[in-house]
């Protein structure tokens, strides 16, 4: 039948949707119910239906590059409404002055200024630790030998990666061995006695290793050309250290004292008496007395060929040499000190003009060791003495020392050699013109006065000598 109520169901669909799609029904229109299967059909129910492109993406309604647009602008409205409630409200009367001006440039000072760079390689560093038998990583970086551009002394200094913090750092001096390490080809050890990349000079046993043998070699032929360098600046260095103002020669008066008298004995040659002879070597005190001459070790007396035994030796003062003889003649004798190099050859005339005859010579000590200085006080003060005294009352005259320098002076007897050269050489950096320093490298002896020592390095001197146990603080 071609009735309305024969119309198919799907085509009423389409006309309930199209009628709700288009302009509004008259009242009379509204109030008549809808079909079930139209109110589905309106709300996403009905019959399943095939999904276009834009509805996979969620675009349910208008264009998909539409919803993506407004989409886009919402989040930037959102975005940027956020961030003007993060922003604190601006204010034309508060101003804030900078503590650092960004725009300048602030100087940093590495202390390498003053120095070429002789040697530059990349490589790994380590220290032993004798407490655990072990070696310890201290870093990885460029190993490197700076020249200083005045005093002409190298050094090896080491970096870390990233941070830069000094792992190395210390003089190459000649006592220095590079020695191979067991096992590699790559890697080296050696010992430095007073290593300051911790802040204060340290003993330490250090090994390095690089990429392969042929790094290793290279650094090694740098280390000992520079260690070459070195030995000839620290040996100029010694040389003009070892005779400042206040270590001039001291000087002695000898006095040889001759006695003879004839003996009862047949003469050897016609109108030539026989004589017993004695010679005799006492040292001047600085009141002209005789004082027995303890300043030499022993007087060795060269007498004329003809004597059975014209070489004779003796170690006890005042030497004394007795011999028989009817000649007269000129002998050399030989006067020895504790010093090395310390012999002093005196002329001496042997003659029979008189019983008894006396005379003097200057003898000059250079550079006398500590023992023999004190033996010389034995006669009168040393010329240096005076030069110190005042030092010393200058030095006294200042503030009081803030450390205990008794207590110093008892814990560096205590310090074993390795750690006395650590000291010897905090001196050396720590001095002033005021410091009494006396270096006698033949004799093997470093003197210096503490009480002339200044503020900075007594107390680097009552740290390192805490540290190692020698003292308490």
């Amino acid at each position: 039948m071609s009735g309305e109520n024969d119309t198919p169901k799907a085509v009423e669909e389409v006309k309930v949707e199209e009628t709700a799609t288009e302009t509004p029904a008259p009242a009379a229109e509204e109030a008549k119910p809808l079909a079930a299967s139209s109110v589905f059909s309106m709300f996403g129910g009905g019959a399943k239906k095939e999904k276009k492109d834009d509805e996979d993406r969620g675009d349910n309604s208008g264009s998909a590059k539409a919803q993506r647009e407004a989409a886009a602008a919402a989040a930037a409205a959102s975005s940027k409404e956020a961030e003007n409630e993060d922003e604190a409200p601006e204010s034309v009367d508060v101003h804030f002055e900078p503590v650092i001006h960004l725009t300048e440039q602030v100087e940093v000072k590495t202390n390498e200024e003053s120095e070429e760079q002789l040697f530059k390689m990349r490589a790994k560093l380590f220290k032993y630790i004798a407490e655990t038998r072990e070696w310890k990583e201290r870093g990885t970086g460029d190993v490197r030998l700076l020249k200083h551009k005045e005093n002409g002394k190298t050094r090896l200094v080491m970096r870390r990666d990233k941070t830069l913090k000094v792992c190395a750092n210390h003089y190459i001096v000649p006592e220095m061995k590079l020695s191979p390490n067991v096992g590699s080809d790559r890697s080296w050890v050696w010992n430095a006695a007073a290593d300051v990349s911790e802040g204060e000079p340290e003993a330490v046993t250090l090994a390095i290793r690089f990429a392969n043998s042929d790094n290793a070699n290279q650094f090694k032929d740098a280390f000992i050309s520079a260690q070459k360098e070195n030995e000839a600046l620290f040996a100029k260095a010694e040389t003009e250290a070892e005779a400042p103002a206040e270590e001039k020669e001291e000087e002695r008066k000898i006095k040889i004292v001759t006695e003879q008298h004839n003996i009862n004995k047949p003469p050897v040659s016609e109108g030539f008496p026989m004589k017993e002879w004695t010679v005799e070597i006492y040292v001047l005190d600085q009141d002209g007395k005789e004082k027995p001459a303890r300043c030499f070790t022993k007087a060795v007396y060269h007498l004329h060929p003809s004597f059975e035994n014209p070489v004779q030796t003796f170690t006890e003062p005042p030497f004394k040499c007795t011999n028989e003889g009817w000649g007269e003649f000129e002998m050399n004798i030989e006067l020895y000190t504790t010093e090395k190099g310390g012999k002093h050859t005196v002329p001496h005339d042997l003659n029979f003009a008189a019983p008894q005859y006396e005379v003097t010579h200057t003898i000059p000590f250079k550079n006398p060791s500590q023992a023999l200085q004190q033996i010389l006080r034995e006669t009168g003060p040393l010329p240096s003495d005076e030069e110190r005294k005042i030092k010393k009352g200058d030095a006294l005259s200042k503030k009081k020392k803030s450390f205990d320098v008794e207590k110093i002076a008892d814990g560096l007897v205590k310090l074993s050699e390795d750690d006395l050269l650590v000291v010897i050489q905090m001196i050396h950096d720590g001095k002033d013109e005021s410091t009494y320093v006396q270096n006698n490298i033949d004799a093997g002896e470093f003197s210096v006065d503490l009480y002339t020592l200044p503020e900075p390095l007594l107390k680097n001197l009552w740290d390192f000598l805490t540290k190692t146990g020698v003292i308490s603080a």
